[in-house]
């Protein structure tokens, strides 16, 4: 498995692309499943997961060219505004800390994803890598308050220099053809704010 996705991302590159980012589902089940399972067999067949998920990312990031981006994106879902699993990244933040990955999109705009006290194990001294905090929802339409965003950003920077943080959206507006139940408008208005709160705290 790990080949192919090295065939196929060393391909891109030579057609050009220098930016590689896998939508990771699974880990979103892995933490739902460690934090609330007590079966212990249960348990040590989603820590196995775990660290296949990790061979197979690292063996392609490690293939890579320096000169290539490569991040992933921990989803919990995304299909008319619906998500598919619940809970932070307690369970699994020492798993993700372990990959060798230039950037990871994680999200946090709800309760359902946790605080930010794991930040700092999922970051785990990487000067190169990069927390992209999920801040501005995708799954409806109001729009975020600009001053709670970015007091929410100084909270993480408690774990994680500000430099290693980015801010995006939560996940995207469409991840099928359905897409959110979210206007165009409001679409554009999640990405401007995030374009201005990105200027201010980090020009």
């Amino acid at each position: 498995m790990a080949q192919a996705y090295i065939d196929t991302a060393l391909h891109f590159y030579e057609l050009g692309n220098r930016y590689l980012q896998i939508d990771d589902v699974p880990w979103a089940n892995i933490a739902q499943t460690l934090a609330t399972s007590k079966d212990p067999e249960k348990r040590a067949k989603f820590d196995q997961y775990a660290e296949e998920i990790i061979y197979v990312n690292n063996k392609i990031s490690d293939a890579l060219p320096e000169d290539y981006t490569f991040t992933t994106h921990i989803c919990r879902g995304n299909f008319r505004s619906t998500w598919l699993f619940t809970g932070g990244y307690d369970a699994i933040s020492t798993f993700l800390g372990q990959l060798h990955v230039d950037g990871l999109f994680l999200e946090f705009d709800d309760e359902r994803s946790g605080d930010f006290e794991k930040l700092g194990d999922i970051w785990h001294g990487d000067e190169n890598k990069k927390l992209v905090l999920g801040l501005v929802t995708t799954k409806n339409s109001d729009l975020e308050d600009k001053d709670v965003i970015k007091a929410r950003l100084a909270d993480a920077a408690n774990h994680v220099p500000l430099a290693n943080l980015a801010l995006s959206p939560q996940c995207c507006f469409a991840s099928t053809v359905e897409g959110n139940d979210v206007s165009s408008e409001s679409q554009w208005a999640k990405l401007n704010l995030i374009k201005e709160i990105a200027q201010e705290v980090w020009s």
